[in-house]
């Protein structure tokens, strides 16, 4: 069974929490348990320094009853929380508390057992349950030492003895444990509700996306998502929306593409295949069959060139032509392409002037793709420029930057055709009517190449008096 991203994100988080819980509880407990019992020893060891220190101010503790109480009181009061006893230098125990005998068992104290401390060094340790102690236990044994006011001599009395049993310590250790166990259930409860709804949050812009995307596969590229953050999820929201639009326009221009490329076959096949007919069946005349025969060959032409400029789009728009940039005398293939034109340009009588900077002018381009483009302008400005008019064709450098801008004189170009131009088959209500062999497709090839040498082309025009188009290229390399 597939499971879903929301389970497998939830379920992620819950488990490191739990894993997460599982290794911090026990690790707590451990350092709370080894910080209690070093916590205890200095305590202990504390209270233990208090009472030898006491016991060190009386050098007989067999005195009168009177004494002896006020030793007691001291005592008791000097051990703080700890049970403590005092023992002479035998190891015979001297003072002890009624609760001493469910801890230790004195019958067993004797000079072994606080022999550690007779050469002055005091000792704190845990104690395992034996025939001493009757349980776990942590006890500090501190000598107690009399210095003779005259020599300076020491003497070992005895010891003074703290003691405190391990469950005493482990009951607060347990309580203590209890109150963190309990804030780790309280924040994995926490974790799980904030874990739930902050893994459906995330998600739900995702969840839209896979339904807008369902929606998109069926053909619908109208779909939208909310972008209601900054994030990531955000970032992929207006990606995913920005796709959308691309595939809408594309889905527009595939649709606009069949209609035109339909269209511009359309009507020379209609008319090929109107004129076979007629001179099959023998609708036209013998004497105008050459005529009709002459139209077919120069509608197939048209086809021929139709299909061959709607490859080269294809082909540049894919990037399967190669563009070769060297450094190219763009003065001399200006020259080359104008002359290419003699016959149409002395036929119309147009009156061209070439306005060149220099003797040479170089380029950083591809020599065949910049030949088709000044090819594709300068068939434009003929065509659209009136018997007896003109073309002016100028180079120019500035900044590392070629110029060249090739102008025509004629109606010109409208403001919302100068928007439309670059696009595929698109033609002017004006070009319809004058340019019959043209598909739409000589500017968009432009276009594509002069973007992919990374350089600039823009039109400009003013109605009725002319049109002008001006592409940009490097005089040299990038690395150059």
């Amino acid at each position: 069974m597939k499971k879903s991203l929301f389970s497998k994100i939830f379920f992620t988080q819950i488990t490191v929490t739990l894993v997460v819980l599982l290794i911090v509880v026990p690790s707590i407990f451990v350092l709370i348990g080894d910080f209690f019992i070093e916590s205890s020893k200095k305590d202990i060891l504390q209270d233990a320094t208090r009472v030898a220190a006491l016991t060190s101010q009386f050098a007989e503790v067999e005195g009168e009853e009177e004494t002896r109480e006020f030793f007691k009181n001291g005592i008791e009061f000097s051990g703080g929380q700890s049970i403590v006893l005092v023992t002479d230098a035998n190891g015979k125990v001297l003072f002890q508390p009624n609760a001493l005998e469910k801890i230790i068992n004195t019958e067993k104290i004797d000079e072994h057992f606080i022999e550690p401390v007779m050469t002055g060094n005091s000792s704190v340790k845990l104690y395992r349950k034996n025939s001493v102690f009757y349980q776990q236990t942590i006890a500090a044994i501190v000598p107690v030492i009399k210095a003779n006011p005259v020599t300076g001599e020491t003497h070992f009395l005895g010891t003074a003895i703290a003691l405190r049993p391990m469950p005493q310590i482990r009951d607060i250790q347990n309580r203590l444990l209890t109150i963190v166990f309990g804030a780790q259930i309280i924040s994995w409860v926490v974790a799980f509700v904030v874990s739930f709804f902050l893994t459906k949050q995330i998600l739900k812009p995702v969840k839209k996306m896979r339904t807008a995307a369902k929606s998109i596969a069926s053909g619908n590229f109208n779909q939208r998502i909310p972008v209601t953050s900054n994030d990531e999820i955000g970032q992929l929201a207006e990606s995913f929306n920005s796709m959308t639009v691309s595939l809408n326009e594309l889905e527009n221009m595939r649709s606009s593409f069949v209609s035109d490329v339909s269209h511009e076959l359309r009507t020379p096949m209609t008319t090929i295949s109107g004129f076979v007919e007629g001179v099959l069946d023998g609708t036209i005349p013998e004497d105008d069959k050459k005529k009709y025969l002459t139209t077919v060959l120069e509608e197939t032409k048209r086809l021929s060139r139709l299909v061959n400029e709607l490859l080269e789009a294809s082909r540049l728009e894919q990037g399967k032509i190669k563009i070769e940039k060297k450094s190219i005398d763009i003065n001399r293939l200006v020259a080359e392409s104008a002359f290419s034109y003699e016959q149409q340009l002395l036929e119309k009588k147009i009156n061209v002037n070439l306005e060149l900077e220099g003797e040479e002018c170089f380029a950083f381009a591809d020599k065949d793709s910049i030949k088709r483009v000044l090819i594709n302008l300068l068939d434009n400005a003929i065509k659209f420029t009136p018997d007896g008019g003109d073309i002016s064709i100028e180079t120019r450098t500035a900044s590392k930057k070629v110029y060249v801008s090739i102008q025509n004189s004629g109606d010109g170009i409208s403001e919302e055709d100068l928007r439309h131009i670059w696009e595929r088959f698109y033609k002017t209500d004006k070009s319809r009517s004058e340019d019959k062999k043209g598909a739409g497709l000589g500017l968009h090839i432009v276009k594509t190449i002069i973007t992919q040498h990374g350089g600039e082309i823009f039109a400009e025009s003013e109605v009725g008096k002319f049109a002008k188009f001006t592409f940009i290229l490097d005089t040299t390399g990038k690395n150059s």
